[in-house]
């Protein structure tokens, strides 16, 4: 089968069109003909070196196609099935014409989207809701930060925050993203941290009080001046390997609850990766009812994947980038 090999770490240009064997499906695998993927920041990542991973491998953590194999111990699904779900982050995943999926972390795609739609819901919405719902676990009428809510991790982190029955502050720092946080989104408040320090900016809307929860999708300086404006007992979770350093103490004299959020964790370690096919399940009824939105920036066709990582690195992306694998 076809697969964008990664022979070596390096720059968007070390990817190469190769054959590889087909997978075998282990015992709870759905073998999955892919029909789309998407790029997220986290395969540059792994690509360059950040995020430390033994080569050859392939990329492409979001899948959305068609059961055509599954294993002995499968249950749910049936050959022809329309599925999508996040192959294993830790094995070789969906820039590929097959993939295989653990079928306990996969659902039927949404109904409502075509296979590019829905490819680029599963990483990060699984991310998000274990963020808000598992590490935070947010209540209705809590005021909650969300940083770079025009991501591909944020734009949906802001819905689901909204559903909940929470208000939303987030950052961006363009006039696109700005509007599509403020207009899309319904975002209670948006904070261009170009212009604005968000934390004098949290402070003054809290009134000198911070935020109780904050979800973080940057990292760096931003996770660090989080700690600033959070408030006392509250949860700060983020997906980046994040260092506190100075602020440290502060985290102590507030009881600041940090958590870090993987969503390869549950697969990767066997640990109920039910859970994940239940949110995804979750997912796409949401998105059926109209309540859940992805929004789509642009869409690559499969030969133009270099292209497309050259793109995630400029991290001026609204919403998702697609793959079309297979027309």
């Amino acid at each position: 089968m076809r697969a964008y090999v990664v022979p070596q770490l390096g720059p968007p240009e070390v990817m190469r069109v190769g054959e590889v064997p087909k997978p075998t499906p282990g015992d709870h695998d759905l073998l999955v003909e892919v029909h789309a993927t998407s790029i997220n920041p986290v395969d540059a990542k792994i690509r360059v070196g950040t995020r430390p991973r033994a080569v050859p491998l392939v990329l492409g953590f979001d899948a959305s196609g068609v059961v055509v194999g599954m294993g002995a111990q499968v249950k749910g699904f049936n050959i022809g099935d329309e599925v999508y779900g996040s192959p294993n982050i830790f094995g070789f995943g969906a820039n590929a014409d097959y993939v295989l999926l653990d079928a306990r972390a996969t659902a039927h795609k949404p109904k409502s989207l075509d296979h590019v739609h829905a490819a680029c819901l599963p990483l990060v919405s699984l991310t998000a809701s274990e963020a808000l719902h598992e590490r935070a676990r947010i209540q209705p009428g809590q005021t909650i930060l969300i940083h770079a809510g025009a991501g591909g991790v944020g734009h949906i982190a802001v819905q689901l925050a909204k559903l909940h029955g929470s208000k939303v502050i987030t950052t961006a720092g363009r006039d696109e993203s700005i509007a599509f946080c403020r207009d899309v989104l319904k975002a209670d408040v948006v904070i261009d941290y170009r212009k604005e320090d968000f934390v004098a900016r949290v402070k003054e809307i809290t009134s000198d009080q911070g935020v109780p929860v904050i979800f973080d999708t940057v990292g760096g300086d931003v996770f660090k001046k989080s700690i600033e404006c959070i408030a006392p007992l509250g949860q700060l979770v983020a997906i980046t390997a994040s260092d506190p350093g100075a602020a440290a103490p502060l985290l102590l004299y507030k009881s600041i609850t940090v958590h870090y959020e993987f969503m390869g964790v549950r697969v990767a370690y066997n640990l109920q990766p039910e859970k994940q096919g239940a949110i995804l399940s979750a997912i796409a009824k949401l998105v059926d009812s109209k309540q859940l939105h992805v929004h789509v920036s642009k869409v690559w066709k499969f030969e133009e994947l270099v292209e497309a990582h050259r793109a995630i690195e400029t991290g001026r992306t609204i919403g998702k980038m697609a793959v079309r694998v297979k027309d």
